[in-house]
């Protein structure tokens, strides 16, 4: 696949000669790494993307010939170190650029598949502009994927595959007017953009859980535990479902992975922990609190940037 480019940080860089951890943590140690834009991974068969604010990972996706989808960060990043083929980009963008490559994933078009042999490219803009049209075409030829946004009818930016910078709008009917192009029309484009939890967070909250499951087996022991922790977590994923994506170990290692903004699973999290604590207050009394809070002190500071104990009934 070949996506609207921008300025590049690493470009078609074999991906056996990069690690891609330190290309991800690069933002917290140099101030030029804290770019708005994406990581595009290509393999044989497949484009793998990691979208970037201030350097940070906040979102993935996976494109193929005939799909196109979001999915768990860390999926990538484990894909790519384990990999043995594979070329790497890196480019700075702007977060426009961004929305719509996103937009064009996680919504549903309007239109597909538009048919230009009974109308003109050119008729077909106008009229988009003149019903003030607050959306984006999305147009694929073979491999190669651009965009057009429109605000209020009006078009702010053409990007075009293999670009590094917006085009002028007589550069995209060339684009529209091949027999192999597909376009379809998007009514929406994210006002934000979407974010999902980053695998630091997700590690961050398996540490918890597994910390807190194994010191409470110390007085109550690893079976009980492990029959109250999978209990828990099948009732807390009746309110939050993408804790389905989180499985308990017989020897009490709590892992998994998941695609959920931030908030969302901070909050799912916490209703699981408030489950355990209660459920092991039963046995324990207050010694289960005394517990609990152990174990969150060293995560305190990262736990409230996410709110978490604003949705925990224990608090620090």
């Amino acid at each position: 696949m070949r996506f609207p480019l921008g300025r590049p940080i690493i470009e078609n860089t074999r991906l056996e000669f990069i690690n891609l951890n330190n290309v991800l943590t690069a933002s917290k140690r140099e101030r030029a790494h804290r770019i708005i834009g994406y990581i595009a991974i290509f393999y044989h068969d497949i484009s793998e993307l990691i979208f970037l604010n201030q350097g940070e990972p906040f979102n993935a996706a996976r494109i193929t010939p005939d799909k196109r989808y979001i999915v768990p960060i860390s999926e990538i990043v484990d894909k790519a170190r384990k990999a043995t083929s594979g070329i790497l980009s890196e480019y700075v963008t702007d977060e426009e650029l961004l929305r719509l490559m996103i937009s064009s994933i996680t919504q549903q078009p309007l239109k597909s598949n538009v048919d230009f042999t009974r109308i003109q490219p050119r008729i077909f803009i106008d009229r988009l502009k003149g019903t003030k049209f607050n959306g984006f075409i999305w147009m694929r030829t073979g491999l190669e994927e651009s965009f057009v946004q429109f605000a209020g009818g009006l078009i702010p930016g053409c990007y075009i595959a293999g670009r590094a910078d917006k085009v002028p709008e007589e550069d995209i009917y060339p684009i529209m007017a091949k027999p192999e192009t597909g376009v379809s029309i998007f009514d929406r484009i994210s006002k934000a953009i979407d974010e999902q939890a980053t695998p630091a967070q997700v590690e961050m909250f398996c540490k918890i859980f597994t910390a807190l499951l194994k010191a409470y087996a110390h007085p109550l022991g690893q079976s009980l535990v492990l029959r109250t922790a999978v209990f828990s977590k099948k009732t807390a994923q009746k309110e939050f479902p993408f804790l389905e994506g989180f499985k308990v170990d017989a020897d009490l290692i709590f892992r998994g992975e998941v695609v959920v903004e931030p908030k969302s699973f901070s909050h799912g999290m916490a209703r699981m922990f408030d489950l355990l604590s209660q459920s092991f207050a039963t046995f324990l009394g207050k010694e289960s609190e005394l517990i609990a809070r152990r174990v969150l002190t060293d995560y305190r500071f990262a736990l409230k940037t996410l709110d978490f104990f604003d949705h925990t009934k224990l608090k620090l």
